[in-house]
């Protein structure tokens, strides 16, 4: 798995593009990446799954730990690109709920 972060500190805001697998071996990963991007002051977070082919349980895992990380900070965190196999995932986890997808 890849992140590759887009920032933009005039609006405070950053984009974590993410490609490749979110598994076993690097939900942490990308967990502590993105919590340490938001530790930086950043208000508004987009999470872009567009170039994910795979998701199981610990990167459904380290989704809501973002999630929950992100309200700590009161930052607003959006989801993009949430389609396919990983969409079907998260429903199926029943985290579509909670998570806030933006379509733009």
């Amino acid at each position: 798995m890849e992140i590759q972060f887009l920032e933009d500190r005039n609006n405070s805001f950053f984009t974590a593009k993410i490609f490749g697998d979110c598994d076993l071996y690097n939900a942490q990963h990308l967990f502590t990446d993105i919590t340490e991007k938001i530790n930086h002051g950043y208000k508004t977070v987009y999470v872009d799954f567009s170039g994910v082919r795979y998701l199981d349980s610990s990167g459904i895992w380290a989704v809501i730990r973002i999630i929950q990380h992100s309200k700590e900070k009161t930052v607003d965190l959006k989801f993009r690109g949430i389609t396919g196999a990983v969409r079907k995932v998260m429903r199926l986890s029943n985290i579509l709920s909670i998570i806030k997808e933006d379509d733009t």
